[in-house]
Formats: structure tokens, C-alpha cells, sequence
């Protein structure tokens, strides 16, 4: 068993590992992690082929962990401890923070490195059943915003604390995103795969809920019927509230677990995290 950096060449085979473990994984922002932190892209080798990854996206302070997961036949012979080993042996020595998203069945494996379980995510979806509501063409264009860079720069410091453009900015300009902005709030999709669109990151000012409902009617709107996908703190219970009100539903649980400095993440701007 060999554990390297990934590489561009990889993309194809860890989509089929993730799609035999039933996790999302994205080959866009597969590839846009290898180019920002190539060092922090690790896979497991056996006789050349690629059994298992994990990687992770640094940002001013902090490392988001993603794509941990380990083909099932190679299940339960310790590599994905070797894997993670791996990472969070770099990861700590240069990041004061790091975080993640965790299978609740990996909560116990992530606790035993000492990461801290903060709150629940849930994974809500669309499929195309929408309650009556009017849009126009007046409401489209103020969602419309010039100022989306300055305005997401603004707001997502705000949220986390740290400048986090570098990577943000990279990820949400695919062909396919659409970009709203407002003066107190931003949302991104895209679509990801044949099948729908993944909504995040999705950040409005506590208070301003009128913002965030414009912004879930616009989705809805220029979407269409294609499935939606979002990934909500379930303690922004203004969030949980306007998902539920357009009818998504709660498909799966992921656990926000910490490791390090503590963070004052303001969670009650967060209605829909990054992919």
C-alpha cells in the first residue's frame, strides 16, 4: 500500500469510489483542490490502482477536510487511518483551525484525533416540488447584482473570520453558476452533475430574512425542475424553516466538527455551506 498526492488523472476513479460509498464528490471542485493545495491531496495506492482519498482546502487560518473515504473492498484494513494520519499530520502544524463534515458513524474515529462535534448538517433536497409563489422580471434584476465580489468578500469574513476568497472565488466560476447578490447577502449553485444543482455557498445577515426568501425564489425560478441540493446548519432555524417552507426535505445528517483554535463562526448566516 502506497499513500501519494493525488493527481488530475485520479478524477475519474474517485468519483467511482464515491459513488460506491454514496458520497457527492464534485470533479470540478476535485481538481480546483488539487490546484490550490496540491500538498494536501492524499491517495492510497495498491498495485497502482487508487483504493482510497482524502484532501483538504486551506484557507487564511484554516483547512476544510473533504473526500475522506475508502473503496469498499479495501474497507476496515486501516487504510484510511493511514490516510488520515497522513493529512492531519501536515494539517496541524500549519493551520490553527481545521474542520470538517463527518458520516455520524466516523464521529467516534474524528473525536479520536480531537476534533470537537459542534452541530448537525443537514443535507436537504428539491426535486422540483415548489410552492406557488410570483417572480418577476423587476425581482430578477435586483438579484442581479454588479457588486458580487465585494459583497461575498464582505459577508463571508463576517461569517468566518478570515479571508477565504482566494479558493472561494475560483470555485464559483464554473459555466455553470449562478451568482446572486443583494446588499446583505450572496448565494451561489451549479449544477454538478446530469441529474442537479448543488446550492452553497449560500451566506445572508442575520435579520434579513426577506433577503434569503428572494434569493430561494430566484434559485427555484432560473433552476426550473432540476433536483436542488443544499447542505444547512441545522441551528439556523431561519434557514431550516425556509427550506422546509419551499418544500425541500432533509435526506441526510453530517456532523460540523472543529479541531484547534476555537472559531466564531457566525453560524445564523450560513443557509447553505460550500460543496
Amino acid at each position: 500500500m502506497f499513500i501519494g498526492w493525488l493527481k488530475f488523472g485520479d478524477v475519474a476513479d474517485l468519483t467511482k469510489i464515491a459513488e460506491d460509498v454514496g458520497w457527492l464528490l464534485d470533479g470540478y471542485h476535485v481538481k480546483l483542490m488539487m490546484m490550490h493545495s496540491p500538498h494536501l491531496c492524499y491517495g492510497a495506492y495498491e498495485d497502482g490502482e487508487l483504493v482510497g482519498a482524502v484532501m483538504a482546502a486551506e484557507f487564511e487560518t484554516s483547512a476544510m477536510i473533504k473526500y475522506f473515504m475508502v473503496k469498499p473492498t479495501h474497507q476496515k484494513q486501516g487504510i484510511g487511518k493511514r490516510l488520515f494520519a497522513t493529512l492531519f499530520g501536515v494539517l496541524k502544524e500549519e493551520h490553527p483551525s481545521l474542520y470538517l463534515h463527518a458520516n455520524p458513524a466516523l464521529e467516534s474515529f474524528f473525536q479520536g484525533y480531537g476534533f470537537t462535534s459542534i452541530m448537525e448538517v443537514g443535507r436537504y433536497l428539491n426535486v422540483g416540488k415548489v410552492p406557488p409563489f410570483s417572480f418577476t422580471n423587476a425581482q430578477a434584476k435586483e438579484l442581479d447584482s454588479g457588486n458580487f465580489d465585494a459583497t461575498i468578500r464582505k459577508i463571508d469574513y463576517e461569517t468566518f473570520g478570515e479571508d477565504r476568497m482566494e479558493f472561494m472565488m475560483d470555485e464559483m466560476e464554473r459555466n455553470s453558476s449562478l451568482k446572486f447578490a443583494l446588499p446583505n447577502g450572496f448565494q451561489h449553485s451549479s449544477v454538478i452533475n446530469s441529474r442537479g444543482v448543488y446550492l452553497g455557498p449560500w451566506q445572508c445577515r442575520e435579520g434579513f430574512e426577506e433577503e434569503s426568501e428572494k434569493m430561494m425564489q430566484g434559485v427555484l425560478y432560473f433552476r426550473g425542475l432540476k433536483k436542488v441540493l443544499a447542505d444547512i446548519p441545522m441551528d439556523n432555524k431561519n434557514a431550516v424553516a425556509l427550506f422546509e417552507k419551499y418544500h425541500f426535505q432533509q435526506k441526510g445528517i453530517f456532523i460540523h466538527m472543529c479541531y484547534g483554535e476555537p472559531r466564531n463562526i457566525k453560524f445564523e448566516n450560513i443557509y447553505a455551506f460550500s460543496l
